[in-house]
């Protein structure tokens, strides 16, 4: 059984990775190469399926599978297989798959499909790669090659004249580099575990949980906690997935399909599921506190950044820095199982609802030129049916509309976890708090969106309808949305806690899952309420806000993205560029200088990290 797993986990991670080199070969037939690049990523869906379904059949055992004997397994420990992992299988190989179909209609017309379909591809066998390591070298392969698939996806359209190509390639370049601040954090992680000889830490995911990595549990933990905040694009590195409307740097200059991937199914869920899979490391409360802290920012701040965009893309791109946010509290209530599983459960959740809306997003802008200003859009219910109808459920499920939704099941377990844990920790009451008001802003500036969208009259849009390939795809989104809501408390919730067949219910009776239920749905009423009040008749502007300072002042801050951007090119740009230009006489254009050079350097720095550890 052991054997037959990792053959099909083998396939799992190398279907897509090969499958992405071969179809450049197809170049001279597009047709057949755009068919193709579909099928590596289908094949690791089926794997994922069918090793999803083997966790049970062990009895939800730990099966850990060293494929690298030829090393002894001193660094490479193969593959690893539990219900996190088999989760995050299913999220990643079947929302890439239905997004990668979703493609065929989306990029049709573009004229560099095969670069597109070769990084959508090692994209996705880079992040199941990243899932399944058994070791923490393998996991930093993965995350590496995320990182720089994201880049180039992001800044695919960096060859159109103009802004339209200037855009694009800064932010693909932006966001590796402020991705690769927490990439350094990571590797510092590593040398420093292998420096204090825990090797056996590093290598086996199952000494990790358990281990404290003294005598630097909490510096360590630091270092380790940069890669998913910036992964995840979280406070302060917020600013490469959605900078605010007047900056437009972003993760959002990419196509609305690798917008759908990185939100959903790849890159900043990397970031949750590190800390996820590693929570036992982070044994001091002190961290939990630093990522109770920038979640409950970023949580907040991210929505009411969505609440004043007027991009589609970056109303949705906030909306996930905020969902994300969620997951990262629930990961703090520290002591409690209930937070690390809810957190889990909404990360399923907010993957498939959000690939949802930006799937949905996708076939709007399709259907209305390119168009992305919500304020330009108005009365597509009547032009775009089905599309209203499944954004409607996909707006539904990130709302958290209870029993109906999945999203409306791991809210309120979050919201539940941190009821529970007021009771033995009052910082808890932070975490209780935040998560019912995001859950309010959530309602309001989804609805505010959705209403924007498609009530009210047309405000100049031109539209044409998508074709099936694109409806299908988020017919089945939708579907998905509602029939996993039904599973969340149920038989997932028992394979993560290991509770397989215990009985469930479907309406909460304990105190903490009450007091979850009524505050979301007072929080959803009310968010809904003033949404339609503000914004139920067509308007795009709220006249009051210009009326009152406060208002007006916190707008133009968000507008900017939260000067973030301009924080850090007085700061860190502009400096480096000084200091870039003051040495730039060392770059003579002669290779054999640069060669002399660059081995001085390497060899200073050898010497000064053998002095360090002697």
């Amino acid at each position: 059984m052991a054997n037959t797993i990792l053959i099909l986990a083998s396939i799992a991670v190398l279907a897509p990775m090969v499958g992405a080199f071969l179809s450049l070969l197809l170049k001279k037939w597009p047709m057949i190469r755009d068919i193709f690049s579909v099928l590596p990523v289908a094949i690791s869906a089926v794997m994922s399926i069918i090793l999803f379904a083997s966790i049970g059949i062990v009895n939800n055992d730990d099966l850990t599978f060293a494929w690298a004997d030829w090393l002894n397994g001193d660094l490479l420990s193969g593959f690893y297989l539990d219900p996190l992992s088999g989760i995050m299988l299913l999220i990643v190989s079947i929302l890439s798959m239905l997004i990668m179909f979703f493609s065929l209609e989306y990029m049709k017309d573009d004229e560099n499909k095969a670069r597109y379909w070769f990084f959508m591809q090692l994209f996705v066998g880079g992040m199941l790669l990243l899932i399944l390591a058994a070791d923490m070298i393998l996991l930093f392969v993965g995350w590496e090659i995320v990182g720089l698939c994201s880049c180039f996806l992001i800044g695919h359209f960096y060859m159109k004249k103009g802004e339209e190509g200037t855009k694009p390639a800064k932010s693909g370049i932006k966001a590796l580099i402020m991705t690769g601040i927490g990439d350094i954090g990571f590797l510092g992680f590593l040398a420093w575990a292998y420096y204090l000889n825990t090797q056996a830490a590093i290598t086996n995911p199952l000494l990790i949980r358990t281990s404290n990595l003294a005598p630097y549990p909490v510096f360590m933990g630091i270092l380790l906690l940069l890669a998913p905040i910036t992964k995840s694009a979280q406070f302060p590195f917020q600013s490469w997935l959605s900078s605010g409307d007047t900056v437009d740097i972003d993760a959002m200059q990419g196509p609305t399909t690798v917008s759908a991937l990185i939100h959903a199914a790849t890159m900043v869920k990397a970031g949750v599921y590190l800390v996820a899979r590693f929570s036992g490391i982070w044994n001091e409360q002190v961290f939990y506190i630093i990522l109770m802290v920038l979640a409950g920012i970023s949580c907040i701040g991210a929505a009411i950044g969505a609440l004043v965009t007027t991009d589609l893309k970056r109303v949705l791109a906030y909306s996930t820095i905020s969902q994300l946010s969620y997951m990262f509290l629930a990961f703090s209530i520290r002591g409690l199982d209930d937070g690390l599983i809810a957190g889990q459960l909404h990360l399923l959740s907010h993957s498939i609802f959000k690939a949802l809306l930006f799937l949905s997003a996708g076939a709007i802008i399709h259907s209305v030129a390119n168009e992305r200003d919500i304020t330009k859009m108005g009365g597509l219910r009547k032009e775009l049916p089905w599309t209203y109808g499944f954004m409607l459920v996909g707006v539904l499920g990130l709302i958290g509309v209870p029993i109906l939704t999945n999203g409306g099941y791991s809210k309120e377990s979050i919201i539940r976890a941190a009821f529970i844990g007021t009771q033995t920790n009052p910082a808890y009451w932070f975490v209780l708090v935040v998560a019912v008001l995001t859950a309010f802003l959530t309602a309001l500036y989804a609805s505010r969106m959705f209403l924007m969208i498609f009530h009210g009259k047309n405000r100049g849009a031109h539209v044409h309808k998508p074709k099936y390939i694109m409806r299908i795809t988020i017919g089945v989104l939708a579907v998905l949305v509602v029939a996993t809501g039904f599973i969340l408390e149920g038989p997932l919730h028992n394979l993560i806690t290991g509770h397989i067949g215990d009985p469930y219910v479907l309406i909460p009776t304990d105190a903490g899952g009450i007091v979850a239920l009524v505050s979301s749905l007072i929080a959803i009423i009310l968010g809904i309420g003033l949404a339609l009040l503000l914004y139920g008749k067509g308007q795009t502007e709220v006249k009051f806000v210009e009326n009152i300072k406060p208002f007006k002042a916190t707008r133009t801050f968000v507008e900017n993205g939260f000067y973030m951007d301009h924080l850090y090119n007085k700061v860190f740009v502009k400096p480096l560029f000084w200091i870039g230009q003051k040495i730039s006489f060392l770059k003579t254009g002669k290779i054999n200088w640069n060669m002399i050079l660059g081995s001085v350097v390497a060899v200073v720095t050898v010497v000064v990290l053998v002095a360090v550890m002697v």
